[in-house]
């Protein structure tokens, strides 16, 4: 169990913008279970969700406000050993083309690989190990998930598991907890490059603003196309050339 209160590279709680954080929470919550659920959801709603690279420490993460599933379940991590909670990670990895629902654009599925991995956190509370997902934020999950079953907006008691809305076909293995996820964190990604994620995360942006009702997932693209056209014009250039490209491969 000491191995899931250490700190790491990664998972580094002694900086000083995470020892403030958890000591405010600490002074609010003094019992244990409700001072990580409270945690869990300042990991979700405050630090918004984003595509790119994991390769963030947790203070880094804090300090931007913004993170991939891996760089919140980091975060959330490095809070709750702060607060000497034992919290390791789950490590899924996933079909990276269908785990991600009807909300991918056709256009985007040649940037994202057939195998993906997914990061969570796991908890020890209660004498068990529980999961928690604090990946998707609330804005985020409340304009997408009546059509993008995935996104839906995970909530936390502290007694049950709390996971990703995914479906069991498209996940290939789940491991967890683990004490910590160094190793994973050093790699590269491979797919992870511009413009392809530039556009991906001006996407997330998109959905995240955006009050129009989605009938079918196919509207999407000429949506973003338009909101792109009047807030980013480089980048719709950029999109209108990646369309046209994907559309000759059809």
């Amino acid at each position: 169990m000491d191995n899931f209160l250490k700190e790491t590279e990664y998972c580094d709680f002694s900086s000083l913008e995470i020892k403030k954080i958890a000591l405010s929470f600490k002074d609010k919550y003094s019992d244990e279970k409700e001072l990580a659920i409270a945690l869990f959801y300042f990991v979700r709603d405050s630090i918004l969700y984003r595509l790119g690279l994991w390769q963030k420490r947790a203070s880094e993460t804090l300090l931007e406000g913004k993170g991939t599933c891996t760089n919140k379940a980091n975060l959330l991590v490095a809070l709750l050993r702060a607060c000497n909670i034992p919290a390791g990670y789950g490590v899924m990895r996933v079909k990276g083309k269908e785990y991600f629902g009807p909300i991918i654009l056709p256009v985007f599925k040649n940037h994202v690989g057939e195998k993906s991995v997914h990061v969570y956190a796991f908890v020890f509370l209660v004498g068990r190990w529980i999961k928690c997902d604090p990946s998707d934020d609330k804005v985020f999950a409340q304009h997408t998930s009546y059509f993008n079953p995935p996104s839906t907006l995970i909530e936390w008691d502290g007694e049950k598991d709390a996971s990703l809305n995914l479906l069991p076909e498209h996940v290939l293995s789940d491991e967890g907890p683990l004490d910590n996820i160094e190793e994973m964190m050093l790699k590269k990604s491979r797919n992870a490059k511009w413009p392809a994620l530039t556009l991906g995360n001006l996407y997330v942006e998109f959905l995240r603003k955006n009050e129009m009702k989605i009938n079918d997932p196919v509207e999407l693209t000429d949506l973003f196309r338009a909101w792109l056209k009047k807030n980013k014009a480089a980048y719709y250039l950029i999109f209108s050339i990646m369309l046209f490209f994907h559309k000759k491969t059809l």
